[in-house]
């Protein structure tokens, strides 16, 4: 009985190799796609219409990335994927007297997150437009008999600290995009109706105290980060997600570029970051021109592909000088690359090189 059932074994297997054979039964047609041609349209009777006909399985447009290799004569690699510390998924950013929090979610997901911040809270809402991201508190009059939630003490602490003796307050919040796939940003201001004129339709450039504006942001971050409104998807919010912040596209010249939909002081900012977060040694900068001059590497491009020691020590790292600039664009700015001679970057350097950048940027 062993016998027979090991021999019946080996001639299943010998007749699975024959059958996978191209030359066999079965032929392997897996890279049949590398060489598929589009096929002529459906072609619809005379009589008949085909504005019944829609594509079932539509696939989107993806305008945050584009390939430039030649694709003739090969199949195309994958997107690099950089290693990024993603550790903190919620964290406070800071420029200037400017400060937001980021985190390491879509905003689909965070801006049920938001809502249930001020619910638990029992702050009501005024205003929320979902598609735009935004979302503002009712005014409300606090005092120490009705201050029992962390906004209210929040506030009330924080007006006690600079003498605010009268007027409502309320909170106002914008959840965008973040520079990162898959990521947000809240930005949140705090008004006092006897300090300021209320705004209805934007966002103040400030709040009526950065104080108070922090530790909200402090402990809306820590909620979020509890992860106690968690699962939750917001189908009307859905849309805030296509308001990129970066996206690589193609110029005149056909060459890539990173658009940042950024004013001068966060693009240059986030180009700063970027490369240090990257670890491309920048030799030099002129912030006037909005240019970084710096020196990228192959060993920082492949970090996928960490050699070992000895193979370190045997091979010749190539160096290539690379100028950055920030061209304007409308809106925002656009990154674009130039060689040591002032020439464009050939199309797949450049390409890589911003797709890091883009990765490392926040």
């Amino acid at each position: 009985m062993r016998r027979t059932v090991l021999t019946l074994a080996a001639l299943c297997l010998a007749g699975c190799s024959w059958l996978n054979d191209d030359k066999g039964w079965i032929v392997d047609r897996s890279d049949d796609y590398l060489t598929a041609a589009e096929g002529p349209p459906l072609e619809v009777p005379e009589g008949l219409t085909g504005a019944a006909i829609v594509d079932t399985m539509p696939i989107a447009p993806v305008t945050s990335t584009v390939r430039h290799a030649d694709l003739s004569a090969k199949v195309p690699p994958p997107e690099l994927i950089y290693a990024r510390d993603e550790g903190e998924g919620v964290k406070i950013q800071k420029l200037g007297d400017t400060r937001w929090l980021l985190i390491s979610q879509p905003p689909a997901i965070v801006w049920p997150k938001v809502k249930q911040f001020f619910a638990d809270n029992g702050v009501p809402i005024a205003m929320e437009q979902p598609e735009a991201g935004r979302l503002d508190t009712a005014w409300l009059a606090i005092d120490r008999a009705t201050a029992r939630d962390v906004v209210r003490l929040t506030i009330l602490q924080g007006k006690d600290a600079v003498a605010i003796l009268t007027g409502d307050d309320r909170v106002q919040v914008l959840i965008e995009q973040g520079i990162r796939d898959r990521s947000s940003e809240i930005h949140l201001r705090y008004q006092n109706d006897s300090k300021s004129i209320p705004l209805l339709d934007t966002l103040p450039g400030q709040s009526d105290e950065l104080d108070i504006e922090t530790k909200l942001l402090n402990e809306l971050g820590a909620y979020v980060a509890a992860n106690v409104a968690d699962g939750t998807v917001s189908y009307v919010a859905r849309n805030i997600s296509t308001q990129n912040k970066a996206t690589i596209e193609s110029d005149a010249q056909n060459l890539p570029v990173l658009h940042l939909n950024l004013d001068f002081d966060r693009a240059w900012a986030t180009v700063n970051q970027a490369l240090d977060e990257a670890q491309i040694p920048i030799t030099d900068m002129d912030r006037s021109g909005a240019i970084f001059y710096v020196t990228v590497s192959e060993r920082v491009l492949n970090q996928e592909k960490q050699p070992g020691i000895f193979t370190r020590w045997m091979h010749s790292d190539h160096k290539q000088p690379v100028e950055i600039r920030m061209l304007p664009g409308k809106p925002g700015y656009q990154v674009t690359l130039f060689d040591g001679t002032g020439a464009r970057l050939n199309a797949e350097l450049a390409e890589q090189i911003l797709i890091m950048i883009r990765e490392f940027a926040a």
